[in-house]
């Protein structure tokens, strides 16, 4: 499921905001606020009747009574007590969203949203959803390189990090932006690969531009925080998540799809951080974090590092900025940031 369709049909149909806060059990709901682009409602039925707000045009909300700084998604997630992909599922079939190759209705922001994309790529990979199970497949246990490299016992257990026994890799889950698995890739369990051998290679294979590695199970600390780190691959997410930031994605490479830009925009966070390994050239991060800028009817700042004379990131090192230790990438982040 395209958390970005899905919310951007929400948006159109601002009506169905109504339908799912009912459905959700929220009490006293009404539009009648800010000229007609707010909804305010009850958490409890007695209760104060403007203590949650949801913005029709973002989908943004707040919740005073529990101090919740989201949007409806996470609003409804908090309320019924439910995991993101179930989240996702529960609205979807309030507002009977079915998605499709393209759009069929109004779009809103002058155009912004411009289509859903396809669900294949060129060479024609198409996007597989799998059960859970899948991971029954693997050794769910938690790796010595990884936790050496900065990933934690608690971090690697929140990603479903894993070992294939066959291969000798380690495991690392990749899931669609509502949550379910749909490809899984593995990393050689040692340090030192020949030229032979790939360090990571796709075990279940998937196309990486129509997905965000940690989109789902960061998505509401996103969204309480306002704030994203965009990296290149799958490790640096869960480095900074265990660094107690679980504020990361991940890319999968260095090109930035449309439809991953279309999802962490739709996160509509006040910020965002461009984080690419060293030993790209800055016009890569440029681009990136210009696909990334928003301007018209909701404002974001948009950053990316570049360590221009070395001065953490080891030259010709290709290491992410994560990889530094943590008060060294706080440096990076108050000394080469740059906004666009």
């Amino acid at each position: 499921m395209n958390v970005h369709a899905l919310k951007n049909y929400i948006k159109v149909n601002d009506e169905l905001i109504e339908l799912i806060l009912e459905k959700a059990g929220f009490h006293e709901i009404s539009d009648n606020f800010s000229g007609g682009i707010e909804y305010r409602c009850a958490r409890e039925e007695g209760k104060n009747p403007t203590a949650v707000r949801i913005n029709k045009e973002t989908l943004q909300a707040s919740c005073f009574s529990t101090n919740l700084k989201g949007d409806l998604i996470t609003l409804v997630q908090d309320k019924k007590k439910l995991s993101f992909p179930k989240t996702i599922e529960f609205i979807s079939k309030i507002v009977k969203f079915e998605e499709v190759e393209q759009n069929d209705y109004e779009l809103p922001f002058g155009g912004f949203y411009k289509k859903i994309q396809r669900f294949r790529e060129n060479n024609g990979v198409k996007l597989e959803i799998y059960d859970e199970s899948i991971l029954d497949l693997y050794a769910m246990l938690p790796n010595k390189m990884f936790y050496e490299d900065g990933i934690s016992f608690k971090t690697q257990d929140k990603f479903k990090i894993g070992y294939d026994v066959m291969s000798d890799r380690i495991t690392c889950a990749w899931r669609t932006t509502s949550g379910e698995i749909c490809g899984v890739m593995g990393r050689l369990n040692k340090r030192e690969v020949n030229e032979f051998e790939n360090k990571w290679f796709p075990i279940i294979p998937f196309p990486k531009s129509k997905t965000l590695f940690g989109f789902s199970e960061n998505y509401r600390s996103i969204q309480n925080k306002g704030i994203c780190h965009v990296f290149e691959s799958e490790k640096s997410p869960m480095i900074l998540d265990s660094m107690g930031s679980p504020l990361g994605l991940g890319l999968g490479g260095s090109n930035l799809s449309d439809y991953q830009a279309n999802n962490i925009k739709s996160l509509f966070t006040e910020k965002i951080i461009v984080g690419m390994d060293e030993g790209l050239s800055q016009e890569v991060s440029i681009s990136i974090s210009e696909k990334l800028k928003m301007s018209r009817y909701f404002k974001n700042e948009v950053f990316y590092i570049y360590d221009k004379n070395n001065l953490w990131l080891p030259k010709d090192s290709k290491m992410s900025p994560v990889d530094l230790p943590k008060e060294d990438y706080k440096r990076l982040l108050k000394h080469c940031l740059i906004k666009v």
